[in-house]
């Protein structure tokens, strides 16, 4: 229970907090609870402060009694005042109510006035529209009567002003009476359209049927309707179509020409011209006295305001029709007809001042085209030829041709380096490669055939290449990187692009003691061409010669004679786009291009030799162009070729258990296909290709077969006594086709074929190797270490192949270590 000095401090405290707003700093004080029964002491202390403040207030207010008086009586005459004021304000707004009404009164009374003013003007205004209406009205009658007079201009002029006036009246408004009159109006203005286009047409007339142009007698009958209709803007419409009708009745009849047929002529008869037939042939000054005379005609019987805007649209067009339909087609084909153009230039030029006289524009383009005649020339002979390229090339190939190809080298040399058979064998190198001539014609270094053939994807591009042997020196080091290089990217560098190459060759030898001689040898081949190529030479040496010859004879005209000795190149060009599509409807179509390019190749290389001290087009980057598009189709051909080899191969799978039904049937099938497709390709090129071309053709693709069975042969980790006999087989199949490379028969005497040598190791690489192969799936231990010592095994075959071979084909035994280890020991291994 709370203690009594308890309730005593909180009553304090809330005095305090009453009297000053104080708030205990007691926490105690704080936290104590006030209790009812601590009302009553809470409440004396309020009172007994209450009662000290009230008489503190006493004890003050006696103080200041005086000061107090004289506020009472300040504060009574504010009243009085106040009361005074309120009076005052009372009356003031009662004369503010009285003003108010006044002015309301002085405010209707100006509305009742400005509405009168306004009725006046209104009236007047209307007095003055109905007035016009009147005039408008009576005018009407007044243009009708004009109109029928043909008094056009007096008629236009009295629409025009009936239109100012209407638009005016209206302003914007909607009057029916306006709209009724504005429609009478247009009435009115149709009439007068449709009076003026009759007078028009009955002045100007033009009959299609009969070719003829009527204009009137006097201009002055037709400058007051053209004047009329420039004020209804109807002149430069209708002058527009007596344009264009004077052009299809006239002009066009007058400047078409056709070969064979009579030319037409233009004839004036008074106020008319017209188109009749003409009994002489086409004749330039003829066209150009009859146009000058329509000009004439025109001028004549036209106003001003209407022969300047027909000039304007008339003489653009003329000078075009004429340049496009007679004069660009008089310009001749042929080089010795341009000396004709010599009667039509100063023609053009007569005209040119003709039409200047009469104020006419055209003079510039005519003086233009006289200046351009040798580039028109050019121009015209270039598209002719490039026409007949693409006539050649749809015609297709046309008649096979047999060409030979011949160059004569002089090579010096010691004179055994020239004995042996120069019956005619192959020349398997390029014209340029010492090297190979010095192994002479007849006789073969087989290995080193072997290590060329290996190259010839490399080495054999392109003839009497000054630099050929560096770049053959630089290819031998890695042939299979050079080739995989160009297979990845498949174009690129031209210069490992395959071709054929070698020649026959017939040698003419001077022998003195033994000594240095000098030796010229022939290098000849035949081969076949389609009729493309002769057709593109032949075309090629025409422009050739219209060069020349326009050369000579108009020396200064230098951009006609750039332009001109572009265009075999640029016929060059188009025969190399166009060709691939044309060539390709036949399965030889990528050997003849080949064959197709190379010859005109050499065309072009013959001609480069015999202008080589003329002025003129160089055909270097041509024949260039020429001989790697003719490439890039036989890699081309040849790429495809070895694709379906190699895909044929692969059905025999590695000739994996090759004597076990089914495989053995795959492998038997894939052999066969193969040799069937190598006899079939080799006839279907003989056809096309040279005979050394075939051969090294033919060549490549055995190559890789061999190649591959070779590959295929020695991965075999174990190869039974049955799967060797077959495997033989199979090798025996690919060696008879040795029989496709038998050397050509020499001209004259008959000689023995049966002792013929087939050139098989010349043209496929890697023939003694495959050969060596088939020996050994077929031979005992004792024969292949024969082969190994004595036969020339070591030469194709390194010792782990051979050994890798023998441990295939032979269980391990006393005998197969010993003949292994034989082996290596002759070798240093």
């Amino acid at each position: 229970m709370t203690s009594h000095a308890t309730f005593n401090l909180l009553s304090e405290a809330i005095l305090k907090s009453v009297q000053h707003g104080a708030y205990p700093d007691s926490e105690e004080i704080v936290s104590s609870k006030l209790p009812p029964s601590a009302f009553s002491d809470a409440l004396k202390l309020l009172n007994q402060a209450g009662d000290e403040v009230k008489a503190q207030i006493r004890t003050s207010s006696r103080d200041s009694a005086r000061d107090i008086d004289g506020w009472i009586s300040q504060a009574k005459q504010l009243r009085t005042d106040i009361e005074t004021v309120q009076a005052s304000s009372h009356d003031i707004l009662i004369e503010a109510r009285r003003n108010e009404e006044l002015q309301q009164i002085v405010h209707d009374a100006g509305n009742k006035l400005r509405l009168l003013e306004e009725e006046v003007a209104f009236n007047a205004q209307l007095a003055a529209i109905l007035t016009k209406l009147l005039d408008i009205r009576h005018d009407t009658s007044n243009i009708q009567d004009l109109v029928h007079q043909a008094k056009f201009l007096k008629a236009i002029d009295s629409i025009v002003w009936m239109e100012q006036e209407l638009r005016i009246i209206a302003s914007g408004r909607s009057i029916k009476a306006v709209a009724m009159l504005n429609s009478g109006r247009n009435d009115l203005r149709q009439d007068i359209v449709t009076a003026l286009i009759r007078e028009w047409h009955g002045l100007i007339r033009v009959d299609a049927s009969t070719s003829t142009v009527s204009l009137p007698p006097e201009r002055r009958l037709i400058s007051t309707i053209a004047e009329a209709m420039r004020k209804l803007g109807l002149l430069d419409e209708h002058v527009i179509e007596f344009q264009n009708e004077l052009e299809s009745v006239i002009l066009v009849p007058r400047l078409h020409s056709r070969q064979g047929m009579q030319e037409r002529h233009l004839a004036v008869e008074g106020n008319c011209v017209k188109i009749s037939v003409s009994l002489y042939p086409p004749n330039v000054q003829r066209l150009f006295d009859d146009l000058s005379t329509l000009i004439g005609f025109l001028k004549i019987h036209l106003p001003p305001s209407v022969i300047d805007p027909l000039s304007r649209g008339l003489a653009p067009n003329l000078i075009r029709r004429l340049i496009f339909m007679r004069l660009s087609t008089s310009v001749p084909e042929k080089l010795s007809a341009l000396k004709d153009l010599d009667s039509t230039r100063a023609e053009v030029l007569k005209f040119s001042e003709t039409i200047t006289s009469y104020g006419w524009a055209g003079e510039a383009q005519l003086r233009a085209w006289v200046n351009s005649i040798p580039e028109l020339w050019v121009e015209k002979r270039q598209g002719t030829s490039l026409d007949r390229i693409r006539r050649l090339l749809k015609r297709g190939y046309g008649d096979i041709k047999i060409v030979e190809r011949v160059e004569t080298q002089v090579i010096s040399e010691q004179d055994h380096l020239f004995t042996g058979n120069t019956n005619g064998d192959t020349w398997n190198a390029s014209w340029s490669d010492e090297e190979e001539a010095s192994r002479g014609v007849g006789g073969h270094d087989l290995q080193n055939v072997t290590g060329d053939r290996e190259e010839e994807d490399v080495s054999a591009w392109g003839l009497d290449d000054e630099d050929e042997e560096a770049t053959r020196s630089k290819d031998a080091a890695s042939p299979a990187e050079s080739e995989d290089e160009e297979d990845a990217w498949g174009w690129g560098d031209d210069k490992n692009v395959e071709t054929p190459q070698g020649e026959m060759v017939k040698s003419s030898i001077r022998e003195f003691n033994g000594h240095k001689t000098e030796r010229a040898v022939t290098l000849s081949e035949i081969y076949n061409i389609t009729a493309l190529p002769t057709g593109i030479w032949d075309l090629v040496s025409s422009i050739l010669s219209d060069l020349d010859d326009f050369k000579a004879h108009n020396p200064s005209e230098g951009p006609a004679i750039a332009a001109l000795s572009a265009v075999p190149s640029l016929l060059l060009v188009m025969y190399r786009a166009s060709a691939s599509n044309f060539y390709s409807i036949n399965n030889n179509g990528n050997m003849f291009l080949y064959n197709d390019c190379l010859w005109l190749a050499d065309q072009l290389g013959q001609l480069v030799r015999i202008r080589n001290q003329k002025h003129g087009p160089r055909f270097d980057k041509d024949m260039a162009a020429l001989e790697a598009f003719g490439k890039r189709a036989y890699g081309k051909e040849m790429e495809s070729q070895r694709t379906i080899i190699k895909d044929l191969l692969e059905g025999a799978q590695g000739f994996t258990n090759c004597t076990e039904p089914p495989f053995s049937q795959e492998c038997d099938l894939a052999i066969d296909t193969i040799v069937d497709r190598l006899r079939n390709t080799h006839k279907q090129w003989k056809s096309v290709l040279s005979f050394s071309a075939l051969l090294q053709s033919v060549g490549s693709l055995l190559s890789t077969v061999i190649e591959k069975i070779n590959i295929d042969i020695q991965d075999l980790s174990d190869i039974s006594e049955a799967d060797s006999h077959r495997l033989t087989a199979y090798c025996q199949k690919v060696i008879a086709l040795e029989d496709l490379f038998l050397p050509q028969k020499p001209a004259g005497p008959v000689s023995n074929s049966k002792n013929a040598v087939p050139l098989t190791a010349v043209y496929a690489p890697g023939w003694f190797k495959f050969q060596f192969l088939a020996e050994i799936l077929d031979s005992s231990l004792v024969d292949i270490k024969y082969l190994w010592t004595d036969g020339g095994l070591k030469l194709e075959y390194d010792t782990e192949e051979v050994v890798e071979l023998i441990e295939a084909l032979f269980a391990d035994s006393e005998h197969r270590r010993r003949a292994i280890g034989e082996i290596r020991r002759s070798s240093g291994r």
